[in-house]
């Protein structure tokens, strides 16, 4: 199970550099969307946590994006925690297996 210290605290994002992580089988990024503003400065969107989960083993790179599932959240310590609950809801009702095998990549991505 991925606990919230597994993640790092909400100051590691405030750097705008992503995390990475893996867990049984199931790859993560997380990383800090800035505020969204209008062409006066006004925020239309405000700032975000986006975490992202793929199959492994290959990096977020070097994924197919159409293996690639995201979710955004609050960038709040309430969010922090939403973030660590859907990498475990997300895994525990996927099908992740440590260290794919090539026949089973081909498999997923219908190759």
């Amino acid at each position: 199970m991925i606990e919230e210290k597994d993640i790092l605290s909400l100051n590691y994002y405030r750097y705008n550099q992503p995390f990475s992580g893996s867990f049984q089988g199931m790859r993560y990024r997380i990383i800090r969307v800035p505020d969204q503003k209008d062409e006066d400065g006004n925020v239309t969107e405000p700032e975000m946590l986006e975490a992202v989960i793929w199959p492994e083993p290959f990096s977020f790179e070097k994924t197919a994006d159409e293996l690639k599932t995201s979710r955004r959240f609050p960038f709040t310590e309430e969010g922090h925690a939403q973030v660590t609950a859907w990498l475990n809801a997300e895994h525990e009702k996927g099908d992740y297996h440590p260290g794919f095998t090539l026949s089973e990549l081909k498999k997923i991505r219908n190759l």
